[in-house]
């Protein structure tokens, strides 16, 4: 999530680069290619005459193609109009029966978020799965997801003229994070945290999560040598976010929060958002607690959040002014 469509612009509107056969920036043809398979595993796709394909069970929109990749690997691409990627996008990462302003507000951070990705350095631009945005291919189409994508066609999110670095995760919890706590880089005033009354009723607004002793200590027991007495939170950021987690065993270790989130698993780990951590020794199989809010990195747009905000009333540009304040709906 580090190339910014600000640099494409740079190069110039009218700049065309051998990269799938499409201009890298001219908004009449917003055109991006999506990694279908890394490894195809000596498969072709199978294209049909209705523009679509067929590969590893599912079938996908546009034109596709292979690559090289490191090791001798054939990787499959296809290059695709932008708004047809999103129609088996949108449903994925919003259900379809969600208010028609969250699936609105979806697609415009999903149509920035992949416009923003085209890159010069890489021979695809988003990968289809959730390393980027997960795309479902055709099947995953539904009626709902395909009218929020046509009636934001061409619109994305801008700030001072120029487009938006865009992120989304499914709850924030209670606040949004500041990009420059979880990932560093540069400052952004529109992707800072800001209070979020809306998401109180999701699913993952508050969890805890119990991890068998044996699992941690197989992560990170080399180094607490061994063994785990207790946990706790380290040091807080400015919005109150711990930046580690302190492990303490024979020796006592300090773990980035997303470090640790790795290594136990997102499904176990669902935030970076944690509250609270413990070691309960005194069941039969220890056990370490870990408490927290939200459900994924927290940053920009809280989908859950969107959805309860559509239900009160809340346009879909209503709700990208709320999490993305001072940007602008541009285009359409």
């Amino acid at each position: 999530m580090i190339a910014r469509v600000e640099f494409l612009r740079s190069l110039g509107a009218a700049t065309t680069i051998a990269t799938g056969g499409f201009d890298v920036w001219d908004p009449l043809t917003p055109q991006i290619r999506v990694l279908v398979a890394a490894d195809t595993g000596g498969a072709m796709p199978q294209v049909a005459p209705d523009a679509t394909f067929a590969f590893g069970g599912k079938r996908w929109r546009g034109a596709p193609s292979t690559i090289g990749m490191p090791g001798g690997r054939l990787a499959l691409v296809t290059t695709i109009d932008v708004d047809e990627y999103l129609l088996g996008v949108v449903p994925l990462e919003a259900p379809p029966s969600w208010p028609a302003a969250a699936l609105q507000a979806q697609a415009i951070v999903a149509r920035t978020y992949a416009l923003g990705r085209r890159s010069l350095s890489r021979p695809y631009d988003v990968r289809a799965d959730d390393a980027d945005q997960h795309w479902g291919g055709v099947e995953a189409e539904v009626p709902a997801a395909t009218a929020a994508v046509q009636a934001t066609r061409g619109r994305t999110l801008t700030y001072g003229g120029s487009a938006a670095s865009v992120y989304y995760s499914s709850c924030c919890g209670g606040r949004t994070a500041d990009v420059t706590a979880v990932w560093g880089g540069t400052p952004q005033v529109y992707l800072r945290g800001v209070d979020d009354p809306h998401c109180v009723a999701a699913p993952d607004y508050r969890w805890t999560r119990d991890v068998a002793l044996d699992r941690v200590l197989a992560a990170f027991g080399p180094r607490t040598g061994g063994t785990l007495a207790s946990a706790a939170l380290g040091d807080a950021d400015a919005q109150g976010r711990a930046r580690a987690v302190v492990l303490s065993g024979t020796v006592q270790t300090s773990i980035p929060v997303a470090e640790f989130r790795r290594a136990l698993g997102y499904e176990v780990v669902r935030s970076s958002w944690l509250r609270g951590i413990r070691v309960e020794s005194t069941q039969a199989a220890p056990r370490l607690v870990i408490e927290g809010s939200g459900r994924g990195h927290g940053v920009g747009l809280c989908q859950w959040g969107s959805r309860f905000y559509a239900s009160s009333g809340a346009s879909a540009a209503e709700i990208l002014a709320f999490y993305f304040p001072g940007t602008s709906v541009s285009g359409g």
